[in-house]
């Protein structure tokens, strides 16, 4: 199979990157080309920057999937990314929306990008509502 034409790094609080990565895989096999950063405790939003930085692969364009939009992860990302078009920054990541995006082979957009964040939209359900609907 061939690969995606873009890189992917989950970024997120502590462990939730890494352990979305891992689900992904459980799920989907190996991800070549996924990479997953943990904002650690106590470290400065500079030192994660760094860290970020050192994860992107140069010349290639690269989505950065955060945790939570607003965070520190997703603010830090959200600022590398106004300086560098090829990166593209989606907020509220989850296990849909990853398996999504590592499947792909479409080229990375502002068209592919809206598509993805439907499938992360369309990925949440309250299921309780429907389960009450059959009482």
């Amino acid at each position: 199979m061939a690969l995606r034409p873009f890189h992917i790094l989950v970024a997120g609080h502590g462990e939730l990157a890494a352990a979305l990565v891992s689900a992904a895989e459980m799920i989907c096999g190996a991800l070549p080309g996924v990479g997953a950063i943990g904002l650690r405790a106590n470290e400065t939003p500079e030192a994660f920057e760094r860290r970020l930085r050192a994860q992107l692969e140069p010349e290639r364009p690269t989505l950065i999937l955060t945790d939570l939009r607003g965070g520190t992860p997703h603010n830090v990302a959200s600022m590398v990314a106004r300086r560098d078009d090829r990166l593209w920054v989606i907020g509220g990541a989850n296990l849909g929306l990853l398996i999504e995006a590592t499947t792909s082979r479409d080229e990375l957009d502002a068209a592919h990008v809206e598509r993805l964040v439907k499938v992360a939209r369309n990925a949440i359900a309250d299921a309780s509502a429907r389960l009450e609907a059959r009482h």
